[in-house]
């Protein structure tokens, strides 16, 4: 196997990035991924996918058993962004 497939192979032994979760990922269940990126480099994007090798194989992306797990991180996302507003804000004023 060439170094290429290794690095786009996902983990295996993928747990949920869920807050307090840490569940298994079995083969055959569906679940989905979450990464963070930047719109024009400073907006931050929260995205979301049903899971896929190929995506579950980037760097960044969050494996996620369901929607609860999903919700939870979207929360704590929103939370930070808005955390990081405010002190931004506090810094300028």
């Amino acid at each position: 196997m060439s170094e290429t497939s290794k690095s786009a192979q996902p983990d295996p032994a993928q747990r949920c990035a869920g807050p307090n979760c840490g569940v298994l990922r079995r083969e055959g269940q569906q679940w989905w991924l979450m990464w963070l990126s930047y719109r024009d480099g400073r907006y931050p994007v929260l995205a979301l996918c049903p899971w896929e090798d190929h995506v579950a194989a980037q760097e960044g992306a969050l494996p996620v058993c369901g929607e609860l797990c999903a919700q939870k991180l979207q929360s704590q996302f929103m939370g930070n962004v808005m955390r990081e507003r405010r002190q931004a804000r506090s810094h300028i004023a």
